[in-house]
Order: C-alpha cells, then structure tokens, then sequence
C-alpha cells in the first residue's frame, strides 16, 4: 500500500465537509443533438465542457444568438474520428478515445496502435488518454487496460488519465481515483460521472454533496465532468433523467443543475 496515497485519501475525507470555491475542475459533458440555446450560459459556474465530439460544428448553433460560454474541449472518439478530425485552433487540450473499453471494443493494442494518429492530430496540444468506463468499480482492470496499452506503444504521449465513474460511494470513488492516479503518476480527469440506477433527484443532490468537495480537495483530480447536460432518452442506466442538470426543454437549471452549478 502506498503510505502516501493513504495520507492524501484521509486528508480529503477529513476536509470533505468543507466548501471550497468554485474551480478549474468542474465541467460537464453536453450532447450536441440535445443542445438548445443557452445551455452553457445556464451553467455559468462551470468553467469547461466538451460533447464527445471533436467540434461544436455551427450546424448546431448557426441560429442562436450567442456563441456558447466556457472552455470547449474537442475529443477523438473513436478510429473513424482519427482520419478526419479537425482541431479547433483556440483548443489546448484534446480527450481521448471514449471507453473503448466497452462502447467501441477496442483492445488496448488497438487503441495503441492508433494513437500516433491522436498524437498527430492534437499537435503539441495537452493530450488525455482514453477514457475508460468501469474504473471507479474495477480500478484493478482499468490499470490492466493502460498498462497493456503503455506497453504496446512504449513512446505514447499521454498527460492525463481519464476514467468514467458511476458509483454511488464517493469515498470508494476516490480511493479508486487515487490508486489509477498514483499508479501512473499521472493527474486524473473524471470525464464521466454521476450516481447510475433508478434514483431520484434528490439521491444526485446527496451524492454531490459529499462527491464534489472530494474532487475539489483531491490533489490528484485535475478536473471532473458531469454526465450530462440534458439526456432526453430514457435508459436503463439513467432510466428517470435524474442526473439531468438542464431541464428537458429549456436551458433552465434542474434541481440538480442548481446544486452542481451553484456549489461553492
């Protein structure tokens, strides 16, 4: 057991009371085809968003009045978005293929395989990895997944760790946030996460509570998104859109919105 990670985990339970100001850290992911007009003005205490796509291509926004709001980062999906994707020039960053451990089935050596491709295309931009899916429950895999991959491209450039979470333990997220972190001695991006299953709004608002103050106090969480701005079709996974943080319609705040954005 690292004694240092330890260290750092207690400290964070110790302040997870605490409020902290707003940061850096706190975005969320915005479906581009449940986009409405000023969605991301509603949201004007999150500092970055990004919609699983590698532009917010005016199609969607060529009729609001405004440009939207925040910090935009593109992401590299999937291999067909490696042979045609285009780089906003303003963008510093560039996410990584979305849990291509589940969504897309790639293999870590795939996904290694295709990387030169991420690289050539974020150009000297800060690039994240691969986000993926399950680690908050299975860190052990996810750690497995990325050494596999680090092993089959040696000279991959990667700055940041990104993961998915939908546990509804914030402590055991944390602790499982911190083993991947401490793994690889790389900064985490949570680029997915909210409490999964049929819970209502209020059990958000619960989860967040004690969540967000342990993402903001974690040292080695370098920013955290929410799932998502608006979902407009009902799951399994989120079967009551409770993890909604704009209201189906309108970009007016949710209960869950309100919480999320306004919390300090």
């Amino acid at each position: 057991m690292n004694l240092a990670f330890v260290a750092q985990v207690v400290l964070v339970l110790l302040v997870c009371e605490q409020r902290v100001d707003s940061s850096y850290k706190r975005g969320f992911g915005m479906y581009y085809n449940y986009y409405e007009c000023g969605d991301t003005y509603a949201l004007n205490n999150t500092y970055w968003w990004y919609n699983w796509h590698y532009n917010f291509t005016k199609d969607v926004t060529y009729h609001c009045p405004r440009r939207t709001r925040g910090e935009y980062l593109p992401m590299i999906a999937n291999e067909a978005d490696t042979l045609d994707a285009e780089i906003p020039p303003e963008s510093k960053y560039v996410l990584g293929f979305n849990e291509p451990n589940e969504a897309d089935h790639m293999s870590p050596e795939w996904c290694a395989e295709l990387w030169p491709r991420v690289e050539k295309i974020a150009g000297g931009r800060i690039l994240v990895s691969p986000a993926l899916a399950a680690c908050d429950i299975y860190p052990d895999m996810c750690i497995d997944w990325y050494e596999r991959f680090f092993k089959a491209c040696p000279g991959c450039r990667v700055d940041k760790i990104a993961v998915h979470g939908y546990h509804c333990v914030p402590y055991e997220l944390l602790q499982s946030l911190g083993k991947i972190s401490s793994h690889f001695n790389r900064p985490i991006w949570l680029t997915e996460f909210a409490c999964h299953g049929n819970v209502s709004s209020q059990d958000q608002i619960n989860f967040m509570n004690i969540a967000l103050p342990l993402l903001e106090q974690a040292s080695f969480v370098e920013r955290y998104a929410w799932f998502s701005q608006r979902n407009k079709q009902a799951t399994t996974f989120m079967p009551n859109f409770s993890s909604n943080l704009l209201n189906l319609k309108s970009p007016t705040l949710t209960s869950v919105g309100l919480f999320y954005n306004d919390y300090k």
